[in-house]
């Protein structure tokens, strides 16, 4: 398969790799399964040199009851860092959050707590069980996201680990100028049936019996040299896939736009191609216009020799839209007229960032290895969009000093056996 995209979206113009997102998940960013165990620890961010053990396990609830919908999610973690020149610390926090809405009465309840008493909240390390059995009041501390309690709040749950267990093993090397970081990590997930009673001033509702899930995380990261202001975090991700083999290959470019009068624009191009799946051939462009000149959205198939790239160093697009064929499994467009031009252009900066991530996972009888290598520059970027009014005359946006990336991605996937739709239904 070979894949080219550009899409804009924003409020004069703004762009995101939607439609690529359904083939291949989410780039430069934490990604949620098969992703660098560096990103998904600390999502924005890269750790100072030193040595970083992190841990995590949670549980939550989603459910109805009578008039009342209630969502609960309890979490512990710990980080241990030992930061080169500096004294080890230890952070440890077991957090609380619910909301419960009651559409009888329309109120509504939001609650983000440190719990006072950690031990209040128990769960096994192979996620076979957990509970929770504590009281919030107005001097337990906020996390927060939400004022101070003004009741009581009782909450006693259960959850019961139901299988199968999944778990993911994954190693990860990023390096950008003269920073290293190298870390290992692994997760497990479990289904669970969960079980509560919440009591707010003295009155107890109890929750039906829901399918939920329960994760835990444990990762370690050794990082050595200087950070330089132009690296960052980069990760690529994608979900499991059947049985075979997936090889992929993709190049992205992404420009950020922010005009004095508060707009915010975004300009991407992704390249993309794929073997040992669908024989899919298509480039697209796809435009999200919103607060500026001009105003609508779609997604259109282009030619590929509207595209030209140049690995790390630069991308360019020159394409004229008509209004069809549209992309494939795209919404109909809205409020564009055509023909509608656009010409973009991003050239590579600053150091060039690389991660290279190794990731085994495993559920019931399914199996999948992932290596993934990314490699990622910061771009500068132009546009320029011109589209006519309702009457035929051409409007021109010009956009400048826009800021990005370029992104190159090589990922290989090997699975074996089904995956079973039991290990599909986690949190």
């Amino acid at each position: 398969m070979s894949r080219r995209q550009l899409l804009i979206e924003g409020g004069t113009m703004k762009v995101g790799l939607r439609h690529v997102a359904t083939l291949i998940g989410v780039l430069l960013g934490a990604t949620l399964l098969f992703s660098s165990p560096v990103a998904a620890a600390k999502g924005a961010g890269l750790f100072p040199a030193g040595t970083y053990d992190l841990s995590f396990a949670g549980a939550d609830l989603s459910e109805f009851s009578g008039n009342l919908s209630v969502f609960l999610d309890v979490s512990t973690g710990t980080d241990v860092a030992r930061p080169d020149g500096a004294p080890q610390s230890t952070t440890s926090q077991t957090q609380v959050f619910l909301n419960m809405f009651d559409n009888s009465t329309f109120t509504f309840t939001s609650a983000c707590v440190i719990l006072d008493h950690p031990s209040d909240f128990t769960i096994d390390n192979r996620l076979g069980g957990a509970s929770l059995n504590t009281t919030m009041t107005p001097s337990t501390p906020s996390c927060g996201f939400t004022p101070p309690l003004t009741s009581d709040i009782g909450i006693n749950a259960t959850w019961t680990g139901a299988g199968p267990l999944a778990s993911q093993t994954g190693t990860s090397n990023y390096a950008c100028a003269g920073y290293r970081a190298n870390s290992s990590g692994r997760s497990l997930t479990n289904t669970a049936i969960a079980n509560a009673t919440i009591t707010i001033d003295g009155a107890a509702t109890a929750i039906p019996a829901a399918q939920t899930s329960l994760n835990s995380n444990d990762f370690q990261v050794a990082a050595q040299g200087a950070i330089d202001p132009g690296c960052g975090p980069t990760g690529f991700g994608t979900g499991p896939t059947p049985a075979g083999h997936l090889h992929f290959n993709g190049l992205f470019a992404n420009g950020f736009f922010t005009p004095p009068t508060g707009e915010f624009d975004q300009v991407s191009l992704s390249e993309v191609s794929q073997s040992g799946g669908p024989n899919v051939s298509e480039d697209d462009l796809s435009l999200d216009f919103f607060g500026g000149a001009i105003n609508g959205f779609g997604c259109f198939a282009i030619p590929s020799s509207d595209v030209v790239s140049n690995g790390l160093t630069s991308a360019s697009l020159q394409t004229t839209v008509t209004g069809s064929p549209l992309c494939t499994n795209s919404f109909p467009g809205f409020n564009l007229n055509f023909p509608l031009t656009v010409s973009a252009t991003w050239t590579g900066t600053g150091p060039v960032m690389t991660v290279h991530d190794q990731n085994n996972y495993q559920c019931s009888g399914y199996s999948q290895a992932t290596s993934t290598f990314v490699a990622n520059r910061a771009a500068d970027s132009v546009a320029t969009v011109t589209m006519p009014d309702y009457f035929g005359n051409p409007q021109t946006a010009v956009f400048s000093g826009g800021f990005g990336s370029l992104t190159q991605v090589t990922q290989n996937v090997q699975a074996h056996g089904v995956l079973a739709q039991s290990c599909l239904i986690r949190g």
